[in-house]
């Protein structure tokens, strides 16, 4: 098995990469600033693997912020006025 092929979402637990993406953005909109741990525990159906590359893709693509301190990375909403 390929590492790329651990990193990408099971077919068999039927959520797909718009889903995640769109409750990422839901969740973000809604708090406006999250921190990227409590991201991962509230989205528990998904691996921490599906999570991180999603938020990365969305960072990549500017429809969220995402900003490390240390340790910690904080993800904004893209409307925060920071």
């Amino acid at each position: 098995m390929t590492v790329h092929a651990l990193l990408e979402p099971s077919a068999s637990i039927g959520h797909s990469p718009d889903d995640l993406a769109r409750e990422i953005l839901d969740r973000v909109e809604e708090e406006a600033v999250l921190s990227l741990d409590s991201l991962v525990m509230s989205l528990s159906h998904y691996s921490w693997n599906q999570v991180l590359i999603t938020v990365d893709r969305l960072a990549r693509e500017g429809r969220l912020i995402l900003r490390r301190h240390r340790f910690d990375y904080t993800l904004f909403s893209k409307h925060y006025a920071a």
